[in-house]
C-alpha cells in the first residue's frame, strides 16, 4: 500500500482510506452485515495496509471502535474525528466541544488526531467558516486537537472555503468532493491547498451526485447490479476502480474514503491501488453521467442492487422519474 503525507499534518497516510458511512450493521433483517463480519472486513483491510479512517456521525465512530477491539487491530491508525455538518448547525459554539470529547470517550483518545467540522447545507458565511476554524484552533492550542480541518461536498462553497484559508491558514487537512463528473475543486481550492501545504481527502468518488440539492441520489454511479460485477478480481480494472484511480491521479490527494461495506468492495479496491501509477481509462464515464436520472438504470437498481438502502433509494428515484 502506497503512503502519501497529509500535507502540515506531517501523518504518513493510505492512499486508500475508508469512508465514515456505512450500511445498517448488527443482528437486525435490515442490517448489511453482523458486528463480527464488520470487524472481519475492517481486519482485511488494516492487514493490507490502510490506516486512514473517516468518521461521521456517533454511531458509527462507536461502530469503529467495535471493529477495532473485536479484531484486536493494534496497529497505530489515523482515524479523523467529525463534527457532521457542524457549521451550518446555528449551536456549534455551545456544542463543539462536547462532540469532540464525545468522540475521544468512544475511540479512547487523549486528544483528536485530527478533527474535521462539516461545513454543511445551510451554505454558512465565509465569516462562520472562519469561527469554526479559529474555535478549532483554541481547542488545538488546548491540546484537544492535533490537527483541524474542515469537510465540503456543497460545490459551492469551496469558494468560501478558499477565502477561509486566504484569511486565517488554520486549516492543516481538508475533505472535499471531487470526481470526474464535479471537479470544481480544482480550479482555486486544490491549488491553494497545495501552496499552503494543507492535506487533502478526496470523498464523493463513486456517488458522483450526492450534495446538498441532490440527498437522494446517495448512491455510486457504478452501484453493481449483476453478480459478475462484484467478482473481486478480473483482467481489467472495471470503471468504479478506474474513478478512484482517476482521483488519486488527477488530484492532490493522499487519501479518499470510500465507504466500503463488504469484501468485494475492500477486494476491488485494493486491486485498483495495487496500479496506482497506470494512467486510468475514463472513456466510458460519460455513459454514467446520468445513470441516476435514467429510468432502465434505477429499475434494475431497484430489484438487484445487493445493498437494500441502495434498492430503496433507487426505486424512489425510479418512481419520482416515472411521475414526472
Amino acid at each position: 500500500m502506497e503512503m502519501k503525507r497529509l500535507g502540515r499534518t506531517d501523518l504518513q497516510v493510505s492512499v486508500l482510506g475508508v469512508g465514515g458511512h456505512t450500511y445498517p450493521v448488527g443482528d437486525s433483517p435490515d442490517s448489511f452485515c453482523t458486528l463480527e463480519e464488520r470487524a472481519q472486513l475492517i481486519h482485511r483491510l488494516v492487514e493490507d495496509g490502510v490506516n486512514y479512517f473517516d468518521t461521521t456521525w456517533l454511531n458509527e465512530v462507536e461502530l469503529l471502535a467495535d471493529s477495532l477491539k473485536r479484531a484486536d487491530i493494534k496497529k497505530p491508525l489515523n482515524v479523523s474525528l467529525q463534527f457532521v455538518d457542524g457549521i451550518s448547525d446555528g449551536r456549534w459554539r455551545e456544542r463543539l466541544r462536547g462532540e469532540v470529547e464525545m468522540r475521544l470517550k468512544v475511540m479512547g483518545y487523549d486528544s483528536a488526531p485530527l478533527f474535521i467540522m462539516g461545513v454543511g447545507n445551510n451554505r454558512p458565511p465565509t465569516s462562520e467558516i472562519i469561527a469554526a476554524c479559529e474555535a478549532m484552533q483554541a481547542l488545538k492550542e488546548e491540546g484537544l486537537i492535533r490537527n483541524i480541518g474542515v469537510s465540503c461536498h456543497d460545490l459551492e462553497a469551496f469558494a468560501k472555503i478558499a477565502d477561509a484559508i486566504e484569511a486565517v491558514d488554520l486549516i492543516d487537512y481538508m475533505m472535499i468532493r471531487y470526481n470526474w463528473k464535479f471537479q470544481q475543486a480544482s480550479d482555486r481550492l486544490f491549488p491553494l491547498a497545495q501552496s499552503r501545504d494543507i492535506g487533502v481527502v478526496a470523498m464523493k468518488v463513486f456517488c458522483w451526485d450526492c450534495g446538498p440539492d441532490n440527498w437522494d441520489k446517495r448512491i455510486s454511479v457504478f452501484e453493481p447490479v449483476a453478480p459478475e460485477g462484484r467478482e473481486p478480481h478480473t483482467s481489467s480494472l472495471n470503471a468504479a476502480q478506474r474513478s478512484l484511480l482517476w482521483c488519486l491521479q488527477t488530484g492532490p490527494f493522499a487519501t479518499t474514503v470510500p465507504s466500503i461495506n463488504a469484501t468485494w468492495e475492500a477486494e476491488q479496491l485494493l486491486q485498483a491501488v495495487e496500479t496506482l501509477n497506470t494512467p486510468a481509462s475514463i472513456s466510458d464515464f460519460p455513459g454514467y453521467r446520468e445513470r441516476l436520472y435514467d429510468a432502465d438504470e434505477l429499475k434494475q437498481m431497484a430489484a438487484q442492487a445487493e445493498s437494500a438502502a441502495v434498492r430503496e433509494r433507487a426505486a424512489g428515484l425510479y418512481t419520482r422519474l416515472q411521475r414526472a
